[in-house]
């Protein structure tokens, strides 16, 4: 097999046509072993955190002076938390699920950041960014519709557009992020390079009754009657997060005490072994002592009780004016799914690729997998999308050689990476 390379400087050259014999005849390398070796990868670099200041079309009301306060005030001053890793290649955004936060893609990210410049977010009410509890409802007293998943778009445009102006991006999403991701894709199809939903809610799957359960706790007053109500309610609300965590993924053992406080953060107090004086003794959190906070849980039941199929179902201008314009979206589109997902059917996953606007629709289900597939599988997620983003870009427009991350290695893969980055022209600086 030959291979010939060609460059523009201006005008058109053609190079000394190449064998790849050599690249991929090498013999073994016995003290490289057969183990995947990610050091032989451009490195990521250290992520860095920031916060994107979001001037909200409504009002909500902000907890003020820490998580535990009873001071609020009504603003529509919002953050939207994020963490980016990765300097080159391809933009990517990630949008998490529920109840979980920018968190959960940590160990997808800081693969697929050897190949790609990423970023990812945790949505309104959610995560690090600002928790508006009645959000919208300063005024209208009504349902409040600024929850609709086509509202999130709103910021993540914005967000996108302040942070990378004028830069197409691969939007990837998971579970609830992946109905903001179809709406968002719908409206602003053209700033995408490709759309990437992993085990996506979509269409009259949804909603679920894990979820079901916290969005009736919104109907509670909020009043200080209202709030001892609520709090007497989800007084085990801890246990409530884990047992929804562990029916999520297709091997609850992935899951521990440690692994959880990264995802409920929002909810309780993580690092309750140290108190406010730091010497560990005084005030210590025991089981009756743990606090949970009670304001950005009752955020998420604002959220969860607004969402329903019809917002996920295909638009109607008479019967379904909030659906979604899913022919809209044209751009190559990856669809994954949990193998053993029990939450959302994943049969589901053939019908997008009858209502897109595109025939560029590709299908896989991740194994051994439920629908927290990245949480399950972070290798073969993070591998999937990385080998996507390899076809819709090209292979020059990854930062480096994807040989993937998973496998029984040959144990030549350092010789046979530095010299195909030769050939592709492709530069990583020394580790």
């Amino acid at each position: 097999m030959r291979y010939r390379l060609n460059h523009s400087k201006g005008g058109e050259k053609e190079m000394e046509s190449r064998s790849f014999y050599t690249q991929l005849s090498h013999a073994p390398v016995r003290a490289a072993g057969n183990d995947v070796d990610l050091s032989i990868y451009r490195k990521a670099g250290e992520p860095t955190y920031g916060k994107f200041q979001y001037k909200a079309p409504a009002e909500g009301l902000v907890q003020v002076n820490g998580s535990h306060s009873e001071k609020f005030e009504w603003t529509d001053n919002f953050e939207i938390a994020y963490t980016k890793v990765g300097s080159k290649g391809p933009l990517v955004l990630f949008l998490h699920g529920v109840p979980t936060n920018r968190a959960q893609w940590e160990d997808i990210q800081r693969h697929v950041g050897r190949f790609c410049e990423t970023i990812a977010i945790d949505m309104l009410g959610m995560g690090e960014s600002t928790q508006p509890r009645q959000y919208g409802k300063k005024k209208d007293k009504g349902d409040n519709d600024r929850w609709y998943w086509k509202h999130d778009a709103d910021y993540i445009e914005k967000l996108m557009q302040h942070e990378y102006p004028g830069r197409k991006f691969i939007f990837v999403a998971d579970d609830w992020g992946s109905g903001i991701a179809s709406h968002h894709a719908a409206k602003h199809n053209d700033r995408l390079d490709a759309l990437v939903q992993l085990d996506p809610i979509a269409f009259d799957g949804y909603p679920v009754n894990e979820i079901q359960a916290i969005g009736r706790a919104s109907m509670i007053p909020n009043t200080p009657e209202g709030d001892a109500r609520f709090a007497a309610a989800f007084g085990a609300f801890d246990q409530t997060l884990a047992l929804i965590y562990k029916t999520l993924v297709h091997d609850p053992a992935v899951f521990n005490q440690y692994k959880l406080r990264r995802l409920t953060f929002p909810y309780v107090d993580v690092d309750y072994e140290r108190n406010g004086t730091g010497d560990g003794v005084t005030d210590v959190a025991k089981s009756t002592t743990l606090r949970l906070k009670m304001h950005n849980i009752r955020v998420l039941a604002d959220r969860a009780a607004i969402l329903s199929p019809a917002l996920l179902l295909p638009y109607d201008a008479k019967r379904n004016p909030e659906g979604v314009k899913y022919e809209d979206i044209t751009v190559p589109t990856l669809i994954m799914w949990g193998e053993y997902d029990n939450i959302m059917p994943a049969a589901q996953t053939q019908r997008f690729a009858n209502v897109l606007g595109t025939d560029n629709v590709h299908i896989t289900y991740v194994p051994r997998a439920g629908h927290f597939a990245g949480i399950d599988q972070p290798r073969f997620v993070a591998d999937t999308i990385v080998n996507f983003i390899r076809r819709v870009k090209g292979r020059k427009a990854l930062a480096d050689i994807n040989l993937g991350n998973e496998g029984i290695w040959k144990g030549d893969e350092r010789l046979l990476i530095e010299e195909l980055r030769a050939i592709y022209g492709i530069e990583v600086e020394p580790h």
